[in-house]
């Protein structure tokens, strides 16, 4: 995205282009994986379920890490399934060097796709067990190389040298990566961490763990969709699996892809703390597969009683999904609830009836692929036109009228200090008007608490901002005596703020304490709704 901003400028346009390249390059990758180890239209269907699912729509022309992930982790399962149908070792190490450069995309994420992996190349590759075993180490190896260099460079460069680590409390990368980018997220200490002990546990017992988390709102309709279908599909890979059908590189992606998939739902389902709807695109690859896979076998085998009741069962489940979804959008989408029941009854009608004719046989299927389809690309036609702002970005129309990447249809029971830290507070002209007013000999024209809140104002003004307290105001950077120093050295402007974030507001924190110092030390103003503070005075 920086590369991509020096040519084109810094503009929507630009940042995006490039999320939007990793979205294509995904698709593309999925195809030929599947392609090569079932059939084109096998392979068709998984790319396009991947393309219209509504997370990846969101993700993908969205500025998040997660777009870069998603193709880096299917590079990672490209590469491994090359290594064992060519018996190369060097496409292993490629797929280890992957590996590391996922961990410096979002560090301990990439795990779910390496079990997948390990399990893979353990039972398929043609060479004695000792040697899997090696070259699984050396592709660890290489994986640790490809991402231990950062992390030693930024460990060994003296804290003053360097920037804050943020999202850490004793400016550690390590901390960093097995804390707050790491257990926290499974726990739920990171959501206690940010939004303090009372808001904290509410959402946490909201958050309802276990696998009916996916018929939740916010969840069926990113990816809700085919999921039916991938479970399908992960029945019928068990059963290949067991029975040892099929050719042996379809059995070495269906159990690759099985795995990732359950490791990723697992987690997603039984994690706690913050937990964003679009975290589900980690399974998406996988479940486009499985779900690819069981659609063409149903297909395939109209004339099997089994199979058209297995179907039938399977779509009946996919209406569900469908009606779940389409019910909580009304207000955007008011008759649609009503128009999946139609649609997937005549299909599951369809599907149960035993074609007497192979056109009718046909046009049963396209009418299921058909009815299959509506509802993601409806989701993601809305998505595309929809603005999407704060960290909490969704796919899709509003749930119940609301929206969580939409300060204006947030909840109403949404306290102010948490809208603060999912969208930032956006200055006034006549804030603006001061910012641009600073002099340039002035580092930061202003200081404001949290990096959403500096964004907009700096995107605004066009003048560098400071935010304290990294993203959510709890990083303990600067401290106040280091915020001082700045101040001494007249680095900084002044400091404005609107709404503080939850634990700021508590008074808890380097940002409060600053905060403080500042109301003892210097007189208030009021500019259009915003405490402004002048601290060259």
């Amino acid at each position: 995205m920086a590369l991509s901003a020096r040519v084109f400028g810094l503009n929507s346009w630009s940042i995006l282009l490039p999320q939007a390249v990793m979205g294509v390059l995904s698709v593309y990758l999925l195809y030929r994986m599947v392609e090569k180890r079932f059939d084109a239209a096998t392979a068709l269907l998984a790319g396009t379920f991947m393309a219209v699912m509504p997370v990846s729509t969101v993700i993908f022309r969205y500025n998040n890490p997660d777009a870069l992930l998603t193709v880096i982790m299917i590079g990672i399962v490209f590469c491994t399934l090359e290594s064992i149908d060519r018996g190369r070792l060097r496409w292993l190490m490629m797929a280890g060097a992957l590996t590391g450069a996922a961990f410096l995309t979002k560090q301990l994420q990439v795990l779910v796709v390496l079990p997948g992996v390990a399990v893979a190349y353990l039972v398929f590759t043609r060479i004695s067990v000792i040697r899997r075993l090696l070259h699984l180490s050396l592709a660890l190896a290489a994986s640790a190389i490809a991402a231990g260099w950062w992390l030693a460079v930024v460990q060994l460069t003296s804290p003053a040298d360097r920037p804050f680590i943020g999202g850490s409390r004793n400016n550690s990368v390590i901390e960093l990566t097995m804390g707050y980018n790491g257990l926290d997220r499974l726990t739920g200490e990171d959501a206690s961490r940010t939004m303090g002990s009372g808001l904290g546990s509410g959402l946490n017992e909201k958050l309802d763990a276990g696998f009916q988390r996916f018929l939740q709102p916010q969840f069926s309709g990113q990816f809700g969709w085919f999921l039916p279908l991938a479970v399908a599909g992960l029945c019928i890979s068990v059963w290949l699996l067991r029975r040892r059908e099929g050719e042996l590189t379809s059995r070495v992606f269906l159990l690759m892809c099985s795995v990732w998939f359950c490791c990723s739902a697992t987690i997603l389902a039984f994690m706690s703390g913050i937990l964003h709807p679009y975290y589900v695109l980690s399974a998406v690859p996988p479940l486009c597969c499985l779900a690819a896979v069981a659609l063409m076998y149903f297909l395939r085998g109209l004339d099997s009683s089994k199979i058209r009741f297995t179907a039938a069962v399977t779509f009946a489940a996919s209406m569900i999904f469908a009606f779940v979804t389409a019910v909580r959008s009304t207000a955007d989408f008011p008759g649609f609830p009503v128009a999946v029941v139609v649609m997937w009854s005549v299909a599951v009608g369809g599907i149960l009836l035993r074609p007497p004719r192979q056109v009718v046989r046909r046009a049963v299927s396209m009418l299921s692929i058909g009815v299959l389809l509506s509802g993601p690309v409806i989701w993601s036609v809305n998505t595309v036109l929809t603005g999407h702002v704060g960290a909490g970005v969704i796919a899709g129309p509003s749930i119940f009228g609301m929206r969580t990447d939409d300060r204006e249809r947030a909840s109403p029971k949404t306290p102010e200090s948490y809208l603060s830290v999912m969208f930032g507070d956006s200055p006034s002209p006549e804030l603006i008007r001061r910012l641009r007013e600073t002099p340039s000999s002035q580092t930061w024209a202003t200081a404001v608490i949290g990096s959403e809140t500096a964004a907009n104002y700096q995107l605004e003004s066009g003048r560098a901002v400071l935010p304290l307290g990294g993203f959510d105001g709890t990083d303990p950077y600067p401290t106040l005596e280091q915020f001082q120093s700045l101040v001494k050295d007249g680095r900084v402007q002044s400091l404005a703020f609107q709404n503080l974030p939850p634990l700021t507001l508590e008074g808890r924190g380097e940002s409060a304490r600053i905060l403080l110092w500042v109301r003892e030390n210097f007189v208030a103003e009021q500019v259009s709704g915003a405490v402004y503070y002048e601290l060259t005075r």
